[in-house]
């Protein structure tokens, strides 16, 4: 069994427009090969806008919400058990 799958392009061109980030890298792959069980990666660049919001609420922490992530210097790498988590945490960025 493979252990990274790809991200549907469809799914990334979606999440790129809702969110204006560029998308450098996406796939999920498998924590549990009995129960095909997978963890989504999404590695992203934020507009600027986004990025200081994100550093403003969550600079001095690597995870939240049931998601991980690690910072690069070209970007940021999200992972979580269920994607769309790495999506509400985003949407928190533009709450008020």
């Amino acid at each position: 069994m493979e252990s990274f799958k790809k991200v549907p392009q469809g799914l990334l061109e979606l999440i790129e427009n809702k969110y204006n980030v560029k998308v450098l890298d996406s796939h999920y792959v498998i924590v549990d090969e009995r129960f095909k069980r997978y963890n989504m990666m999404l590695f992203v660049k934020f507009s600027s806008e986004m990025e200081k919001s994100f550093n403003e609420k969550y600079g001095s922490v690597n995870s939240a919400m049931h998601v991980a992530w690690d910072a690069k210097d070209e970007g940021i790498k999200f992972y979580a058990e269920i994607g769309n988590n790495i999506l509400l945490l985003w949407d928190t960025l533009s709450e008020g």
